[in-house]
């Protein structure tokens, strides 16, 4: 249940700088909190909180959002506990959500899943540490290192042999078989009737949710019987794609060192912790899934992949290693020598030799790059070019064009190659294959945005680049390249800076919204993402009316960690508005625009001059000149004046009402 008015009525009634108080001493700094972040280990505040906006931000690690954001994440609940939590401080009464006959049973029946989990795993805990039968077990793990402390605050358990031990005492507690079954503990006899225990003689493992809620189990044997590791089925409570195993106990620790090590089994993950690694999860399995890694980065943004080192485990390594960098995760890979899993390696060398192979670990690309090469011949230009074809998924794949051309680079490097030539395969190879994760916006940005792409005879791209008050620019005189990536920036800074101001000074107004863009009309520059995420969400919850606070919906629109970090750093910003300022952006953006559509024309100019389509040319040439001598007349009004340096504003165009 999300009834945004409910939602807003909560946000209404409460502070988020008390709330957040509760947690962080805050320190007040003019108009905003600082306080050292809550999220990752740092000891010179970075962490900010706005009253005014009522959102939180933090510089160092780049986590923010509002005060549903924070509790989520500081007290690891879900949205719906999280409402319930704060609704309660607000001293607000959720209304009852009314359900069908259907939905009624199947909320109790998963009620009764997880009170019958919570039972299973004290009953194979209390038969592990009292019963007789489980000694092999006990003795098993102490072989294998576990500690007394670590064996209890994973909740270790011990199915005996047998057929019916948890069948029987769950029954006698009132459970029937058929949800049992259904929860996947006990399995129908095969041609016979009645059901005997899924696990038996084995050492248990209860899988809990984020939550700490246990929602299934694994068993491993202690002798060499097959499978050496049983897991629940897939049930109601459980989705196996969908959790992380040891994530209850290593979320505070991810997001206070920031980054978490993914291992790939039960004891890996036990071994990790009882050495102090405490930031370890497994995957449940070797395939990761999206949703997995989802669930992992809500906890930081760096991952260190630290799966067994034999085939199976390097092939595993890639795939989580793919999924994550479309996710925007940073990524290193340990790769334990001797063919060691983490567990073996802690045993025997300790974790501090752990930390230092740490630090060695090649970035993700590097490791792709490295399997790669070693499997071609790279004095033949064939080689390489088997190389560059199978990093380009990898490439495309990354959401950061800073990471996407950082990397390009480094491989152009690698292959003594040019990066023109690199970009040139990688082009090729987009243009006929699209690899998983490949996102279209990521292959236009790779190929017609990055920086080979930039041309001192290419009139288009720097007159796009032209700032306001750069004469010699306006006029259309050459410059080299090094001049209009000067340009190019200096434009782009202004636009973005007007656009921020803007957006800061009418989140929250729908009318201040509408004004801005009546304003601007059809004279709308391009925003660069983030901020063109945000802009969309902000129009479009605009258009679409209703009450609440703006700035939550538009939040809740926004799809991607950038551009809510973007967000949230924005609003802890302490900016005072004032009329002149709110003009000279409305003004810089058009300018903007002007110099967008000029580039547009001149483009299309050149290439119907070029192609002999003259007559289609001279149909361009009189809005070309007209949005010149708008541009000029602009440039010479508008100069290089900061952000509010007049508080004459000067019309627009020939003078007058700004319009």
């Amino acid at each position: 249940m999300r009834d945004p008015q409910i939602v807003d009525e909560i946000r209404h009634r409460l502070d988020i700088v008390e709330i957040v108080a509760d947690y962080v001493a805050l320190k007040r700094q003019g108009g905003r909190y600082a306080g050292l972040c809550p999220f990752h280990s740092e000891k010179t505040p970075s962490f900010t909180v706005s009253r005014d906006k009522q959102y939180f931000h933090c510089f160092g690690c780049g986590t923010g959002g509002d005060v549903f954001t924070f509790v989520m994440l500081r007290e690891n609940l879900t949205f719906p506990e999280t409402l319930k939590k704060l609704a309660e401080r607000a001293g607000v009464t959720l209304p009852e959500q009314k359900l069908t006959p259907t939905q009624q049973a199947q909320r109790t029946a998963v009620e009764r899943g997880r009170a019958l989990h919570k039972r299973a795993v004290e009953l194979y805990f209390q038969c592990l540490r009292e019963d007789g039968r489980a000694r092999p077990a006990r003795e098993y793990l102490s072989r294998r290192g576990v500690s007394d402390s670590v064996a209890v605050d994973f909740g270790l358990g011990f199915a005996p042999p047998g057929w019916e031990f948890l069948a029987t005492r769950l029954q006698q507690e009132g459970y029937n078989p058929e949800e049992l079954e259904r929860f996947g503990l006990i399995v129908p006899r095969q041609g016979g009737e009645g059901h005997y225990d899924r696990f038996r003689n084995r050492i248990i493992f209860p899988i809990f949710d984020a939550q700490g809620r246990p929602v299934a189990f694994g068993g491993r044997v202690l002798d060499d019987e097959v499978p050496k590791y049983l897991n629940s089925p897939e049930t109601p409570l459980y989705k196996k794609g969908q959790h992380l195993y040891g994530l209850n106990k290593a979320g505070p620790a991810i997001r206070e060192k920031g980054v978490a090590v993914l291992v790939e089994g039960y004891m890996d993950v036990i071994a990790c912790h009882q050495h102090g690694i405490r930031q370890a999860v497994a995957s449940l399995g070797t395939a990761m899934t999206t949703e997995q890694g989802r669930l992992l980065l809500r906890y930081g943004p760096r991952v260190l992949i630290c799966y067994d080192s034999d085939r199976a485990g390097m092939e595993a390594t890639v795939k989580a290693g793919e999924i994550l960098t479309a996710l925007g995760a940073q990524i290193h890979v340990l790769t334990l020598p001797e063919g060691k899993d983490p567990d073996e390696y802690l045993q025997r060398h300790g974790a501090d030799s752990f930390w230092l192979a740490a630090e060695q670990a090649p970035p993700f690309f590097n490791f792709c790059y490295s399997r790669a090469a070693a499997a071609q011949d790279l004095s033949s230009a064939a080689g390489k070019a088997s190389v560059v074809r199978e990093l380009t998924s990898l490439l495309l794949a990354m959401p950061s064009a800073v990471e996407q051309e950082a990397n390009i680079q480094w491989l152009a490097r690698e292959l003594r190659l040019s990066e023109a030539a690199v970009m040139e395969e990688i082009r090729g190879h987009a243009r006929n294959a699209r690899a998983p994760g490949m996102r279209k916006e990521n292959i236009r940005h790779t190929i017609s945005a990055s920086a080979p792409a930039w041309s001192a005879g290419d009139p288009g791209t720097q007159a796009a680049f032209t700032a306001p008050g750069d004469a010699g620019a306006v006029d259309g005189a050459t410059a080299g390249p090094e001049s209009g990536a000067e340009r190019r920036q200096h434009s782009a800074n202004r636009k973005e800076q007007a656009w921020r101001y803007l957006l800061y000074w009418m989140i929250e107004d729908p009318d201040r919204v509408r004004w801005v863009f009546e304003r601007l009309g059809e004279e709308i520059p391009r925003a660069e993402e983030p901020l063109g995420e945000i802009l969309a969400a902000l129009t479009a919850v605009s258009d679409e009316g209703g009450g609440g606070s703006l700035t939550g919906r538009v939040a809740e629109r926004l799809s991607t960690n950038n551009a809510k970090g973007y967000l949230s750093a924005l609003l802890v910003e302490d900016i005072l508005c004032r009329e002149p300022v709110i003009e000279d952006c409305i003004n810089t953006l058009r300018y903007g625009w002007l110099t967008e559509e000029i580039a547009s024309l001149e483009s299309q100019v050149d290439a119907f001059s070029r192609s002999g389509e003259m007559e289609a040319m001279q149909r361009l040439l009189p809005r070309l000149a007209k949005l010149q001598q708008a541009r000029n007349r602009a440039a010479r009004r508008q100069g290089a004046m900061p952000f509010g340096g007049r508080l004459d504003q000067r019309p627009w165009y020939k003078g007058g009402n700004h319009g």
